[in-house]
């Protein structure tokens, strides 16, 4: 017990795409919204508190998950954002059930109109590049293959992100900035950022780790 205390890394070690300080940062919803801003490329309205660690059970018989960050938009839009330090082979059929899941949670019982399903979005941050195609987003949204040009409107987008983005030319240089600070979430990587949200988020994570001592008491729970 003694070995394991000594190797757990303090806040001042961990950066973004470390769970817990993830957590602790994201728990503050003007955090996650700038986050969320960054990522989508527009202001977002979080209606309500982020939920970090939100379990949704639809029933004793179905598999439950744990979602990272939850939050809802002032437009009733659903948000779930997922941290992903490991590769592991089944993250895109995870998101399909993560998916499902929420859907199904969404819609009272009894409703029939499947139109009141919220648009939702399914976004995971990776430290690594699962796809294989050098780009800092993939994002996916239901194409027709004999039209391309015909999108299934069904309100779901699912995002993967790359924070060894390779190709920074190609995207936004606020997103591309984002995604090293996670990686690298130190004041110099904030002050080289011109991004304000980007100094907010940091701001945020200096008062996470400004409360070490409750921090380390949470963890051992």
């Amino acid at each position: 017990m003694e070995k394991s205390k000594k190797n757990t890394p303090s806040l001042q070690e961990l950066n973004l795409v470390d769970r817990f300080l993830f957590d602790e940062v994201m728990e503050d919803s003007s955090t996650h919204r700038d986050v969320l801003s960054i990522i989508l490329g527009r202001d977002i309205s979080l209606l309500n508190e982020s939920e970090t660690e939100k379990e949704v059970r639809i029933s004793s018989l179905a598999r439950s998950i744990r979602l990272d960050v939850f939050a809802i938009d002032e437009n009733q839009d659903v948000y779930d954002t997922e941290m992903q330090k490991v590769r592991k082979p089944d993250l895109a059929k995870r998101s399909r059930y993560y998916q499902g899941i929420i859907d199904t949670g969404i819609l009272s019982p009894g409703v029939l109109d499947y139109n009141l399903l919220n648009n939702t979005y399914i976004i995971l941050i990776m430290t690594f590049d699962l796809f294989g195609y050098g780009k800092y987003c993939y994002t996916f949204k239901p194409v027709c293959q004999e039209v391309p040009e015909c999108i299934l409107k069904d309100g779901a987008t699912r995002l993967f992100l790359n924070t060894r983005v390779k190709n920074e030319a190609e995207g936004s240089a606020e997103l591309v900035e984002f995604l090293h600070y996670v990686e690298n979430t130190t004041d110099q990587a904030a002050q080289h950022s011109n991004s304000e949200r980007i100094h907010r988020i940091h701001k945020r994570v200096k008062e996470v780790r400004q409360n070490e001592p409750a921090n380390k008491k949470s963890r051992g729970k």
